[in-house]
């Protein structure tokens, strides 16, 4: 499934830069701001901007990633929070697994001891 989304990333990355070479000279016009009436000349004004479709496509482009990138990085750094703990959890259950195979093993040992002393006073 990853894979599948990094290729349709890529496909689409691709076609948007087919895009942009395919119309490099073309021009749009872009209203930036609400129109307005101006009282002394008595005309409504449009505040238009002409852009290169390219680069229109580029901010365009550039400014999906960025919302997505800014949408993106909470969940990762919990996700990865998440994980550390989730770590350092597992190595404290490890350590706690070791110290209790530890004690159990000196206890076996010391009850080896006390048989062998038991049956060396029994047999005297």
């Amino acid at each position: 499934m990853k894979l599948i989304l990094q290729l349709l990333a890529f496909i689409t990355l691709f076609c948007i830069i087919y895009i942009i070479v395919i119309n490099g000279n073309e021009t749009i016009a872009i209203q930036l701001f609400a129109p307005h009436y101006d009282a002394v000349a008595q005309t409504t004004v449009h505040s238009t901007k002409n852009l290169s479709i390219a680069f229109y496509t580029i901010m365009v482009l550039g400014a999906g990633l960025f919302s997505g990138l800014c949408l993106f990085i909470p969940f990762y750094l919990t996700q990865t929070e998440q994980l550390y703990a989730y770590k350092r959890e597992l190595e404290k259950n490890s350590v706690k697994t070791d110290s209790s195979t530890s004690q159990v093993k000196v206890l076996q040992a010391k009850v080896q001891v006390l048989e062998k002393a038991l049956k060396e006073a029994l047999d005297r």
